[in-house]
Parts: C-alpha cells; sequence; structure tokens
C-alpha cells in the first residue's frame, strides 16, 4: 500500500497556485500531494469514501466513521464518491483556514446535509452526533438538547431553518458557538493527517 512520491502536474500545481481557498506555497502543495498519494494503493490516482474514512479514523480514539462521511462529502465537490487531489487538498484548507468566514462557510456546507441552503433541526443534530461520536464536544448535553440551544441562538428569524448568512453572523457573535459549529478535530494541528 501506498506510492513513491511523485510531482505534482505543472498544470494541477498552477490551478491550485490560483485558487483564493488554497493559500499554500508550491513547496507546501508538493507536501500534501506526496502524503496524499502515499495513502492510496499503487497506481490509483483517486480516494474512495471508504479509504477516506480509514485514514480519518486513524486520527481519533471515537469512531470517526460518520463524521468522515460528511467531511467527505463536502470534499467530493463533483459528487463521483471519490477524492482527487485537487478536491482533497481545496477543502482541507476550507476546512482549516484561518479565516473564519471561509472556515464558517465550509462548516455551513457540513451541516447543510441535503444542499438546500438550509440547516433543520434533524441536520444539526446528526452532525452534533457524529461530533459526540469522536469525543470531540466537551459538552454534556444530549445532541438534541445542543440542536435546541444553537437553533435558540441562531435561527433569527425563527423559520425554523439556519440561512448561512444567520449561521455565519450568529458563530461570529459567540466564541464558544464558533468553537461548537467549527468542530475543529486538531485545533493545535494545521495537518489533517
Amino acid at each position: 500500500m501506498g506510492q513513491k512520491a511523485s510531482k505534482l502536474s505543472p498544470k494541477t500545481m498552477n490551478d491550485l497556485l490560483c485558487r483564493v481557498e488554497v493559500d499554500l506555497s508550491r513547496e507546501e502543495i508538493q507536501e500534501w500531494y506526496n502524503e496524499f498519494k502515499s495513502t492510496l494503493p499503487e497506481g490509483q490516482d483517486t480516494m474512495s469514501k471508504g479509504d477516506f474514512i480509514k485514514v480519518y479514523n486513524k486520527m481519533f480514539a471515537g469512531d470517526a466513521t460518520y463524521f468522515a462521511d460528511h467531511v467527505f462529502r463536502t470534499f467530493d465537490k463533483n459528487h463521483d464518491g471519490k477524492l482527487n487531489f485537487k478536491e482533497f487538498i481545496v477543502g482541507v484548507c476550507m476546512s482549516g483556514s484561518s479565516d473564519p468566514e471561509v472556515k464558517m462557510k465550509w462548516a455551513f456546507q457540513m451541516y447543510d446535509i441535503d444542499g438546500d441552503g438550509y440547516i433543520s433541526r434533524d441536520e444539526m443534530e446528526n452532525l452534533i452526533k457524529a461530533i459526540s461520536l469522536m469525543a470531540l464536544s466537551d459538552d454534556n448535553s444530549s445532541p438534541r438538547e445542543l440542536t435546541e440551544s444553537l437553533f435558540q441562538k441562531l435561527d433569527t428569524n425563527k423559520d425554523n431553518l439556519i440561512s448561512q448568512e444567520e449561521f455565519i453572523v450568529g458563530a461570529q457573535k459567540d466564541t464558544m458557538l464558533m468553537d461548537i459549529l467549527q468542530f475543529d478535530p486538531n485545533p493545535d494541528d494545521g495537518d489533517a493527517y
């Protein structure tokens, strides 16, 4: 398992260097590419959902399977069930961005499971359950209680849905809320691996 280090194509490298979401140097992108390739079976250029989940589960003491499934969904932009390197690195950069708004937009996509532009209570509770399975939350509230608390704070127009604007504005007003919603599994570690 795993491949020798190889060079990222110049076209892909240039595409990534021009992307606003990717705030990495040429050398950092190449390092990530080598790491990405090392997780793949020989001759494979894309990562399956199963492979992604295996890698993600190695990072946590708890069960990250359900959470990793949601992370994979947000990274897999073309919805083909596998990640190419471009999808992977853009997802890593957005989810780990130092820009709170970029990171919150990515987090919103995570919670908006059906992609309709709103977060329902069921979607919120689903993600909170996934987070609790990984033991990332120190909150002793049940997923349902935490969901209700978050809806009280975020659903400002009281339509029982949270829009991206409500999500970002609400989280930016309350740092504790932002910490919960961003669910950063590696707050002190910049690498996803």
